[in-house]
Formats: C-alpha cells, structure tokens, sequence
C-alpha cells in the first residue's frame, strides 16, 4: 500500500498539490535521547552539533517510503535495500537539521498537527518543504510521517546523473568479482570530529578507546552487493548482506581496525589478506581492497573489493612441499658428497671413547686401582660421547625432513657451526679456511638448518671448484657484515678456476649443472631459501680469480616489518 493512502487512512495527511514524497519511521529507539533533547532545549530550537544529530538519525528507523521519496532522493531501486536503515545513512547532508528539529517537534506532540519545515536546498533537491505528522492509530504510537515537497535542480542534469547512476549500478552488477558497496559516512564524520578536537595518533586513540572500533562497524553500513558477493558468501537474497558491516570482519581480529586506521589517515586504497566467515560458517582466504572515496567522488560510497584466494594459497602450499621435497633432496645430496668426511668425524670420538675406556679398565684393575686416574679417562669418554652425539646430531637435521621453523638467530653462530660441520672436509682437501666475522652483527629472524644449508652448499661448491687448484693456492674467505640497509651480509671467495662466463646467468636456475653425477638443484634451493627469508643472492668472479658468492637478510627488525615471520611459518 501507497504510504500517501496508510497515512489517510491513520487521519492525517499529506500536502496536496501533486507527487509527494513520503517517509514512514519509527521513532522507538530514539525515544529516550528525543525526550532529553526536550528537556534540554525546552522551547528552544535545540543545539545539533554533529554528534547528538548523528545519534538520533541512527535511532531512527526508516519503515516504508514511497516511489516519489525513492525518485526524489534517488534512493536504491529495490525498497527492501532501504527498509529498516536508520535514515542517517540516506537523508542529505544539508537538511540533517531541519529533519532533527521537526522530529524532535513531532515526539512532543499530543496532538496529530502537522509540523512544517522549509530548507532552500537539500542536496539535489530545492525549494525543500518537510511536513510532519504523528500517526492518529493508538497501536503505533511510535510511528511518523514526513513528507516532502520539493523540485529538483536542473532537472536535464538530474536525469542524466541517474542515468548514469544506473549505468553504474549495472557495471557493479555485472562484475566479474564480488563487490560491496558501503555507506562509511557516519564513521567519516566521527574522525572529522576527532581530528576537530586535536585526535591525530588514530592508532594511539583507539587502543585506548576499542570501543570506537565497535562502534565503526555498527555505524558502517552495506547497501548493495552484487550477484558474485552474494555467491562468495553463499547467501541467497541481498536483504541478508544489507546492514553494519560487522560480518565482513568477523573472521578476521583486527581487520576492521586497519581497515579504520586506513580511513582516518584519508588513503584512497586498502588491500591486505585476510579470512572471512561466510554465512554457513566456513573460512575463507580472500584478498581484501577497499577503494576510499576522495573529494570530487561521492562520497556515499565506498567500494570493497575480495577475491577469493583459497585456490592461490593451496597452489603455494603445494609449490612449498615441492620445494621443502627438492631442499631435502639437495641436502641428502650433498650429505651423499661428504660421506667419508661423516665417517671420519664420527670415527674421531668413537676411537677416542674406545681408548680412553680401555685404559680406564686398566687403571681399575690394577692390584690398587687408580680411582683418580680413571675418574679422569672417564670424564674423557662423556667428552669424546657428547662430541659424536652432537656430530650425529648435526647430521640429523640436516638429513631430517621437516616444516621451517621460525626463530631469532645469531648469524655468527650459524656460520661457526658450519665450519665445525665441513672441518675435516676443508682439511681432507687441504683448503684453508679464512673466516672475518663481524661481531655486532644484530640477530635475525630465520630458520637455522635452511641457512646452514646455504653456507655448507656455497662452502663445499668452492671446496669442489678448488679440486685442479695448486695446493699452495687453495683459500676460502668468509666474511659476514651489516650493510647500510640493515641486512646481514654474508660473502664467500675462493681461489678456484671461476665461474664460466656464460654460465654466470644460469648458475642459480633449477636442473643446471656442470657435475657428471649433480642434480643441479643445490643453487637453486639456495636461493628460494634466501628469498624465502626476504633476501638476496648473487654470484660473479673476483678480478683476482676464483668465485664470488654474496647474500644478504634483513635484521630481525626489518625482517619483522617486511613480513618474513609469515613468509616462514
């Protein structure tokens, strides 16, 4: 039923004289924040600073409107988008006032007198009359009417605005991606309000005062999706994706305060990934992108974006077992290389455990025992024990398959346990082995065997590459540094034949290699651990001969801000 025909039918009606725009509300929720407006302003016309406006036009709830309201104030052609809205979100901005006063004038009334406002203009509208009255039907006691007689201004221009509106709405319709549209102008004017009182650490603001955040989201209102929204979250009727925009949140903590930081400081885009709960409770990853009105745009309107990246990120999931798979391979390969250098260092303490216990049993079964002589050979044996336990141990992680493990690390020692690890390698090969390690490097952010894998790879790469090298002349240089972008460097040299030139663009590519029995996979691991710990690597020659390899990471400060933490979880 037409509201024009409701409100006579309820004894009051509406001006005559043509089209009529009407408004039903009800005023339920605002009525204790009416009734101490009242009291404050007695006959007064009461003081609407912009928070007391805002928060009765939120109470008010929108119950019909007409098609005269809907054309007028080119309202969302579906009317189910509008009913039950607070009128805050869709009233113009100009004539906000005027409607607080004549609802205020109409809660006080006893009587079904219509009360009467005129405004020059209201947003498209001009020559604005608002007539309001209560209803006459005991049953609704809470329920008024507004209507509004107006023209529209330059009605050639309006016609074409809302053909272009409805160009508009049938692109967002037609878009291949879920798209939201959004009504954040009630939280706009809370940070106006804000930044008017002297707020401009929003981040600092609202650790103290969470609640702001609540009330964003409360405030915050969808008015429109279109079909793909809908099939992303799995509902069946728009009405269900309409109102505060709380949900889209709710898988996520924390989201929506980005999303509100980003707002305040006045960026025009925001994109992050995050989960959302879709309507029958399951998570989704989606890639998140807010597009924030600028001036000259309009500003009803904010457009959210998500994407749905479950198929990405299982696709990356499996591309890092692959490459957890290929750096286990690379590292039981070079184990594989260093199987009598293995042998040889477990062999050293067994040997020593075997001789120092003979000779214990010796001392103990002499005619007098010698107790202090085999307390002391004994003590050697837990020694020369612990040393292969930690050499079997060694071994073990690297040998071991297992998830990354994220940790803080002094790159120094990750460096020193290698080089015990290759000791007896650099020696069976008569290499020496020069390290200059910097001893104020800052701690990292990373996971200790992938790095060892890195160093022991490039170590015994030149180890190998110094095979046709004259004895006097086999040389490894490491050095470890800070550079001035904070990340920790670390270099190797040899004095070997070099890298071919045309090999120089290959080196790090997967399957590339110049050994008969190689898989060709060790650089390749190396550098996807390195990027993987948000790094660099790089290889050429040295002027003076012999292979230069160079990578950095950031420090565990900068590794924090870039997001490494994540990247090896």
């Amino acid at each position: 039923m037409e509201l024009a025909g409701f409100a006579t039918e309820q004894g009051s009606s509406p001006p005559r004289h043509g089209p009529v725009a009407c408004w039903q509300f009800n005023l339920k929720r605002a009525g204790a924040f009416l009734e101490g407006i009242r009291a404050g302003s007695a006959d007064k016309v009461p003081d609407w600073h912009p928070g007391r406006l805002d928060t009765l036009l939120r109470a008010v709830q929108i119950v019909d409107v007409n098609d005269e309201a809907m054309r007028l104030f080119g309202l969302p052609a579906d009317r189910d988008r509008v009913l039950d809205r607070p009128i805050a979100s869709l009233w113009p901005e100009q004539s906000r006032a005027a409607l607080g006063d004549l609802l205020t004038a109409m809660a006080s009334k006893v009587d079904a007198e219509p009360e009467t406002r005129e405004i020059p203009v209201a947003g498209r509208l001009q020559h604005v009359v608002l007539t309001g009255s209560r209803s006459a039907d005991p049953r609704c006691p809470d329920t008024v009417f507004v209507y509004v007689r107006a023209t529209l201004n330059t009605p050639s221009a309006v016609i074409e605005l809302e053909a272009s509106q409805k160009r508009y709405r049938n692109l967002i319709s037609c878009l291949p991606i879920p798209v939201w549209q959004i009504d954040a102008r009630p939280a706009g004017r809370i940070f106006d309000r804000l930044r008017a009182s002297g707020v401009a650490d929003i981040a600092s603001y609202s650790d103290e005062h969470p609640e702001l955040v609540e009330l964003a989201t409360d405030i915050v209102h969808v008015f429109d999706v279109n079909d793909e929204a809908m099939h992303l979250f799995g509902g069946k009727h728009r009405s269900e994706f309409i109102g505060p925009a709380r949900y889209l949140f709710s898988g996520t903590p924390g989201a929506a305060r980005r999303v509100m930081l980003a707002h305040f400081s006045g960026a025009r885009n925001h994109v992050e990934e995050l989960k959302v709960k879709t309507f029958d409770g399951s998570l989704l990853d989606v890639l998140l992108l807010i597009s924030f009105p600028v001036p000259g745009e309009r500003s009803d309107t904010t457009i959210l974006v998500m994407i749905d990246n479950s198929g990405r990120l299982a696709a990356e999931a499996k591309l890092r077992k692959i490459e957890a798979d290929f750096s286990h391979a690379a590292r039981l390969s070079m184990l594989g290389e260093m199987t009598t250098s293995i042998a040889h260092e477990i062999k050293q303490p067994l040997s020593a455990i075997l001789m120092n216990a003979q000779t214990s049993l010796r001392y103990l079964r002499k005619a007098e025992p010698n107790l202090e002589k085999a307390d002391q050979l004994t003590s050697r044996v837990v020694e020369s024990a612990q040393r292969a336990s930690d050499i079997i141990g060694r071994i073990q992680d690297m040998a071991g398959k297992r998830a990354p493990t994220n940790a803080l690390l002094e790159f120094n020692d990750v460096v020193h346990q290698c080089l015990v690890f290759l000791r007896h390698e650099s020696e069976d090969k008569n290499v020496v082995i020069k390290a200059t390690l910097e001893p104020s490097l800052p701690p990292i952010q990373g996971d200790r065997i992938q790095l060892q894998q890195v160093i022991v790879n490039l170590i015994v790469n030149s180890l190998q590459a110094m095979k046709a090298a004259p004895q006097t002349r086999r040389e490894i240089y490491l050095e470890t540094s800070l550079d001035e972008s904070d990340h920790v460097v670390f270099s190797i040299r040899d004095t070997g034949t070099g890298i071919p030139p045309d090999h120089i663009e290959q080196i790090f590519d997967g399957f590339f290699t110049t050994k008969e029995a190689g898989l060709g996979i060790g650089l390749a691991i190396c550098q996807s651990i390195i990027k993987a710990h948000g790094g660099t690597i790089t290889a050429a020659n040295h002027p003076e001969g012999g292979a230069v390899f160079r990578f950095s990471i950031p420090a565990e400060h900068a590794a924090t801000a870039a997001g490494i933490k994540a990247e090896l979880a």
